[in-house]
């Protein structure tokens, strides 16, 4: 990722400046402050002259390398050892080649910044339930359009399909920049078929889905019963298979469990590769939490590893609650002070330990009734457009709720809560998250109804 290694050297820089007279260094090295291209762990670095070129490669390249590395290992925790080549604006003139990892500036940023860079192979934990979902993506990330097409990923919630499948696109992106790839929620796709639909916005749906080269939907079965959204999303598929475009689908369940979905189209996802991702085992979720521990900047030497198999022993089959775990119990230690010990992760988890209940049988519509009597507020004024802040609370922890309890789509949340816009329920799921590490008392509330509307499953 381009901006990854433009911020590597923006730090950099800042380490330089303690190394160098002020005066020294605002002259020789403030103006190189821009990443060109990167080749084969050869950064090049723009200098605004030649003087500038020939005073840091005669007297300081040797320190200059050294620097970034340092920088690199920390920064990006990786442990390459890249070279710096001085260039100007006269090299990048006469340069034949595609800068390798720049940025298009032309390119429309709809087909880059829905990957988050953090969802790379580097980052994938590989064990026994996924090592043939992620070497079949690997093959498809070195090859899209060849080798199966489309790729179909299923697994239960939370086990790191949609991971998987932005590494695929973040690997292509990173050896072939110029490449056009969306990334897409399933429900988000067919919010923007009702759009183009309602508002005759055909071109621009045209542009958003048409005009790429890797598409990655999320989550298919969340296209079961949308008939027209189904057979809008076949011409598409059809089109980019014929043309040998890479298409990347996930699901909850393979091709054959899904329901009320077009024969024509469940065939065409049994035309390439389905792969599944089976709950992790024990060593891989220790695993898991070891690769989230360094991600924290914190050294799993550390963190006795009876606590990372407690942990690993009672969050089984989702990948987000386990790393979530570990979360709680670091911020538990950070706020009460103490060192982390099996005592106090036990005592950090003692409420949110997962019992094996059935909620999925669980209607939304209890769930508003158990927040609304919670709050003794009026199933009325839970499903309103008030934003006074006695209503606006008790919305989001209910739209958390069934989220997390029913694994509802966001167009459906929204549907069941008034009509709300998607991206109304995806914020305050987010802000429900959030809240819950950093503030006790929401954790609290949501536990106690989470025990309260399972209880009666």
């Amino acid at each position: 990722m381009f901006e990854q290694y433009q911020e590597l050297w923006l730090k950099t820089l800042q380490r330089l400046s303690l190394d160098f007279d002020k005066s020294e260094f605002e002259e020789i090295f403030k103006p190189v402050n821009k990443v060109y291209k990167i080749h084969k762990n050869l950064i090049y670095i723009v200098a605004p002259s030649q003087f500038h070129k020939s005073r840091i490669e005669s007297f300081h390249i040797k320190h200059v390398v050294r620097v970034l590395n340092e920088v690199a290992r920390e920064f990006l925790d990786i442990n390459e050892n890249f070279d710096v080549k001085i260039i100007t604006e006269d090299f990048i003139s006469n340069d034949a080649t595609v800068p390798i990892n720049a940025i298009d500036p032309n390119m429309n940023n709809l087909y880059r910044h829905n990957l988050k860079a953090i969802y790379t192979f580097e980052n994938y934990v590989v064990g026994p339930n996924n090592r043939f979902a992620n070497l079949v993506s690997l093959q498809v990330a070195n090859q899209p359009g060849k080798v199966a097409n489309p790729l179909y990923i299923f697994g239960g919630v939370g086990l790191g399909k949609t991971h998987l499948m932005q590494a695929i696109g973040n690997f292509i992106i990173d050896n072939d920049p110029n490449k056009k790839i969306l990334y897409v929620k399933t429900e988000i796709f067919i919010e923007d078929y009702v759009k183009k639909i309602k508002n005759k916005t055909d071109i621009e749906f045209s542009q958003k889905y048409n005009d790429i080269d890797i598409l990655l939907i999320d989550d298919i079965q969340f296209l079961s019963k949308k008939e027209q959204s189904q057979l809008e999303f076949f011409k598409i598929f059809e089109k980019m298979h014929n043309e040998n475009k890479q298409i990347v689908v996930t699901s909850d369940k393979p091709t054959f469990e899904l329901k009320d979905m077009m024969d024509r189209l469940t065939s065409r996802f049994e035309w390439g590769a389905q792969v599944d991702i089976k709950e992790p085992d024990i060593n891989t979720r220790i695993d898991i939490l070891k690769k989230k521990l360094a991600s924290e900047k914190i050294g799993y030497e550390d963190v006795p590893v009876e606590i990372l198999e407690y942990i690993a022993a009672n969050f089984t089959s989702n990948i987000r609650i386990l790393e979530g775990a570990l979360k709680r119990v670091l911020f538990y230690a950070t706020m009460m002070n103490k060192e982390i010990t099996l005592d106090l992760t036990k005592e950090a988890l003692k409420d949110v330990i997962p019992e094996i209940k059935n909620m999925k049988n669980t209607e939304i519509i209890e769930i508003q009734k158990a927040v609304c009597e919670y709050y003794n507020i009026s199933l009325n004024n839970l499903l309103s457009k008030s934003r006074k802040a006695c209503f606006v609370l008790p919305r989001q922890i209910a739209m958390y709720l069934v989220r997390e309890i029913k694994n509802e789509s966001y167009p459906k949340i929204g549907m069941a809560f008034g009509g709300k816009d998607h991206t109304t329920v995806m914020h305050s799921i987010q802000k429900i998250q959030n809240l819950r590490i950093i503030n006790n008392q929401v954790d609290e509330v949501v536990k106690t109804l989470m025990d309260q509307i399972t209880s009666t499953c």
